[in-house]
């Protein structure tokens, strides 16, 4: 959790120097994109087994492209946005473990054009991902859908290139693995870049 808040403070300083470093115009942010963007997650999960319950707490590198549409309407913002995403998300403890390692989701964004080229932002999705639970007799893998919640702020350095720093939570289904059932959440927080088409 310290080294997902603390990238989260970086990211927050890198922009505001930015904003002050660069004057992007209010148009970045219209039409068409595509970027990348990479950081690090922590986690939560309680697994419930016939056994008993027991929680695992984990870390690890998360990555992603992501590809999307926005417009701006005076100094507001509306826009969607598709994304891929990929890591090593890894929580294990008593010889159980379970790992996130890729998956795929689509979120709407809206926020407020606050000048400079500053557009701050909340993210409101539905992401899916594949799920790895294993223990000291078995392993099982499946897909999870969660909702996710997050806010960022995006900064134009040229007519065609953004920067942005993002912070989301994500709250995934209950789901069962067998006899076995999962129930995680996740804080992720990446730097991204990405090119506009515009």
């Amino acid at each position: 959790m310290k080294k997902t808040l603390l990238a989260a403070v970086a990211v927050a300083s890198a922009l505001a120097f930015a904003s002050t470093a660069f004057a992007g115009p209010a148009d970045t942010f219209n039409g068409p994109y595509l970027g990348a963007e990479a950081g690090g997650s922590v986690s939560g999960t309680t697994v419930d087994t016939d056994a008993g319950s027991y929680d695992l707490y984990g870390q690890g590198v998360a990555g992603g492209i992501f590809a999307g549409y926005g417009m701006t309407f005076g100094n507001f913002y509306v826009g969607g946005e598709l994304n891929g995403t990929f890591g090593s998300l890894k929580s294990e403890d008593l010889g159980a473990s379970i790992e996130k390692d890729y998956g795929y989701g689509i979120a709407a964004r809206g926020g407020y054009v606050l000048g400079k080229g500053t557009l701050g932002y909340g993210v409101v999705g539905w992401e899916r991902a594949r799920f790895d639970l294993k223990d000291d007799v078995s392993s099982s893998k499946e897909w999870v859908d969660g909702l996710r919640i997050g806010a960022g702020i995006e900064q134009g350095v040229s007519d065609s290139v953004s920067l942005r720093g993002e912070l989301n939570f994500i709250k995934w289904q209950d789901k069962d693995f067998g006899v076995d059932n999962i129930d995680a959440h996740e804080i992720t927080a990446k730097v991204g870049l990405s090119y506009r088409f515009n």
